[in-house]
């Protein structure tokens, strides 16, 4: 859905009847490790949906004003929802991003927002994550990979099967305990407690 610039996703059939905010993958990925770039799924996605690329790129092109981009954010969205999804695709791409993020989710303090990242291990990002992060209503936790290191003690982390560091709940999704991370809000709505998803 396009509205006054920027497109957003209207959820899927993981996440729920949730609005969602995307960049190009991989290009807004400054924390990637080389594990993250090969088996990147938003990559294989806009590789057979060139709508979602052209959508993304726009969207992107509207964060390099990042004034303009928190005011249409605000102006966009519903004053009242449930949930928000940061980043189907793409990350926080630079410490002005993530500040323009927390004053979304700062307008809009009834709404539980969550994501993963992997810009935690940039040091001029870092900052800016934790500011975030801090919000109430924000769970925003470390993506890990084999190739990564384990980022600070207090970051929830988002782990891969695959890396035998893993610890945490299985995704109930990829385990069909529960229909849709909404419904879950294992990710969403604790304060604490490590996730680990299949590689998909």
């Amino acid at each position: 859905m396009r509205i006054y610039g920027v497109s957003l996703g209207e959820g899927n059939m993981k996440v729920g009847d949730v609005f969602t905010f995307s960049l190009p993958s991989k290009t807004t990925c400054p924390g990637a490790s080389p594990w993250c770039l090969k088996h990147c799924y938003a990559y294989r996605y806009e590789q057979f949906r060139p709508g979602c690329q052209k959508a993304y790129g726009e969207n992107l092109a509207l964060t390099q004003d990042p004034q303009e981009f928190v005011r249409t954010m605000i102006g966009v969205l519903p004053r009242i929802m449930n949930a928000f999804r940061i980043h189907v695709s793409g990350d926080l791409y630079s410490a002005r991003y993530a500040e323009c993020w927390t004053e979304i989710c700062r307008a809009f303090p009834q709404t539980l927002f969550w994501g993963y990242t992997r810009s935690w291990r940039v040091p001029e990002i870092q900052s800016a994550l934790e500011s975030l992060r801090a919000l109430p209503n924000v769970q925003l936790l470390a993506s890990i990979d084999p190739d990564m290191p384990l980022p600070p003690r207090d970051w929830r982390r988002a782990f891969v099967l695959s890396d035998p560091r893993a610890m945490g709940m299985l995704c109930a999704f990829q385990t069909e305990e529960q229909r849709q991370c909404l419904v879950c809000g294992y990710c969403l709505r604790r304060r604490h407690g490590d996730v680990i998803f299949k590689v998909h």
